[in-house]
């Protein structure tokens, strides 16, 4: 981020002889930072074994998670990829510029109306959003192991992808002297139940839903940045932010924020929260059953983020990563609570639609949503089983 900032300083001294930037974001360079900070070789394919052997796990995984949760999991439209580092970055960087386009598409069309003060800020924005997103995915491209990858927007996509990131499962099986098959599968019991939850309901509504969320979150971004009275004061908070190093993660997208944009952040913080926190739950739960040494393995890998160094936790927070950890802590212990208190088939009672999804506020006070479901409820269908979800089977060790 020193880099993005000292780049942006460069670039602010002579905008006003060069041209306007072409856009929010110079996504070649990004890549190629995502790249290098990631330590990516070059080109790095599985062996068609592996690609077999992953094949088989996922399709063990998504059968457990069923069994457990009750649901009704298909693999038939999810494509399972091994990747490499690169190929990884290279998927992500896509999916970024597609979700970020009506942003970066309405923040040129600003351009052309902006004074000397917005061409300096422009020149600053892209230099810091440029460096903070190749920050980014080279520092997850690093530590990523998995990843549940739906194509929220585009309607006519059918299915997802299931990602593993095999050298860095390899790493951290070696690191933490677990057998790689026994981590791919905890693994994939993660991102499987991910795949629960994009599935659930009759018919399935979690990703239209997360769609409206992020789509009309970009949509006032949109309107906020066309505003001539909005622009030039937020086009100053942006350079502010970016002198003082404090463009993360979630600076990026509060670009142009707004009390709905707000709103909607906080929403979409608790969808996260709430699927993050259900998928360790359920990987845990179900790993003990088909892992051998499952303690030594939770324990280990605990551990794993426990040891990062005070580089690693400064990037982390650099980079608003910590909000993410944040939301596992917060969504396993919501999780929990309630099914200790109430049991899965009540836990459940989330993925019937979205009026019954915690809020951020609930996923810190367990209690309250169980009251709140058993207003809805009458205090008796959600104890039933949740029946549009199915019956979890709850005998298994917790």
């Amino acid at each position: 981020m020193l880099g993005a900032v000292a780049l942006a300083a460069i670039g602010g001294v002579s905008a006003a002889r060069r041209p306007v930037p072409s856009g929010l974001v110079n996504w070649p360079l990004s890549g190629r930072i995502a790249r290098r900070v990631s330590g990516a070789p070059p080109a790095w394919r599985p062996q068609p074994a592996l690609a077999a052997e992953y094949q088989a796990i996922v399709q063990r995984s998504y059968a457990e998670v069923a069994s457990y949760t009750g649901g009704n999991l298909s693999l038939e439209a999810d494509a399972v990829r091994v990747l490499g580092r690169a190929e990884w970055i290279e998927t992500n960087l896509a999916n970024f510029e597609h979700l970020l386009a009506p942003l970066v598409e309405a923040y040129q069309r600003t351009q052309t109306h902006a004074g000397a003060a917005g061409r300096l800020a422009a020149h600053g924005a892209r230099a810091g959003v440029t460096g903070q997103i190749g920050l980014l995915l080279g520092y997850l491209g690093r530590r990523v192991l998995g990843q549940y990858d739906i194509p929220l927007l585009d309607a006519d996509a059918d299915g997802a992808g299931v990602y593993f990131v095999e050298p860095n499962i390899a790493r951290a099986a070696h690191a933490a002297g677990a057998a790689p098959r026994d981590l791919r599968l905890w693994v994939a019991l993660h991102e499987a139940t991910h795949a629960f939850q994009f599935q659930v309901g009759d018919p399935p509504w979690l990703r239209g839903y997360t769609a409206a969320l992020v789509q009309a979150y970009l949509a006032d971004a949109v309107r906020a940045l066309e505003s001539q009275q909005e622009l030039p004061r937020r086009m100053q908070d942006l350079w502010d932010r970016i002198g003082r190093g404090g463009l993360t993660g979630a600076g990026l997208l509060r670009l142009a924020l707004t009390d709905a944009q707000t709103a909607a952040l906080a929403r979409i913080q608790a969808l996260m929260t709430l699927m993050e926190g259900y998928s360790n739950h359920v990987m845990r739960v179900t790993g003990r059953a088909v892992i051998p040494n499952f303690p030594t393995l939770e324990a280990r890998m605990r551990g794993r983020e426990q040891a990062r160094g005070p580089a690693s936790r400064a990037l982390t927070r650099l980079l608003g990563l910590d909000l993410k950890l944040e939301q596992y802590r917060i969504g396993e212990q919501f999780v929990q609570q309630v099914v200790d208190a109430r049991g899965l088939c009540f836990m459940n009672s989330a993925w019937r639609g979205p009026a019954l999804l915690p809020t951020l506020a609930e996923t810190r006070d367990p209690a309250s949503w169980i009251a709140r479901v058993d207003a809805a409820d009458g205090g008796a269908a959600a104890d039933n089983g949740a029946a549009d979800v199915g019956r979890a089977g709850d005998d298994r060790p917790q």
